[in-house]
């Protein structure tokens, strides 16, 4: 679905309207315009609140590539992010500039980076369920034991201690060897 947003003269498309991804994966959003004439076209992406997107930003370097000018010129423009993060989420917005100076804005897409796959229609599915809960649970068992082990370790300091001093040449809580006489 498309979905345009005509602010400074230039119409501009921009799809899909909503996407929702998973950490990790990849996605390409879209936009087109009217370039009848093939001029030089210029694509500025941004993320609410007008954040422009730099692929030579640190958060960005290596997981961002946009349109090259040839497909500008055929009026369309592209951003691909990839190995998504929660913290991708947000209205990318695709800024079109032509050079016999009218430009545009796209209405934007709303991109959410959830913690596990869903299908466009929201409804979670059955097997990506299952492959998420496994850390999760493994999480579970790990810091109840941590807290077992920590309760216990404290409850022992605090009891007090009726045995047998410790000899380190005779052993823990054994009673000394008597000798006879004899020389071992």
């Amino acid at each position: 679905m498309f979905i345009a947003l005509v602010l400074e003269g230039l119409t501009v498309l921009q799809s899909p309207a909503a996407l929702r991804a998973s950490p990790g994966e990849t996605v390409t959003l879209s936009c087109s315009f009217e370039n009848t004439q093939g001029s030089v076209a210029k694509a500025t992406w941004t993320i609410a609140p007008g954040v422009v997107l730099d692929s030579a930003h640190p958060f960005y370097s290596g997981r961002l590539r946009m349109s090259h000018l040839d497909l500008l010129q055929k009026g369309e423009a592209t951003l691909t992010l990839s190995e998504l993060e929660l913290r991708d989420s947000g209205l990318y917005q695709c800024h079109i500039s032509i050079h016999r100076g009218e430009s545009g804005t796209g209405a934007g897409t709303e991109l959410l980076v959830t913690g596990r796959n869903q299908s466009d229609t929201g409804a979670p599915g059955g097997r990506e369920l299952c492959q998420d809960s496994g850390p999760l649970v493994y999480r579970a068992v790990i810091s109840l034991s941590l807290v077992v082990l920590v309760s216990l370790g404290i409850i022992l300091s605090l009891r007090p201690w009726n045995g047998v001093p410790v000899d380190t040449v005779v052993g823990a809580g054994s009673e000394p060897r008597r000798h006879r006489g004899r020389c071992l």
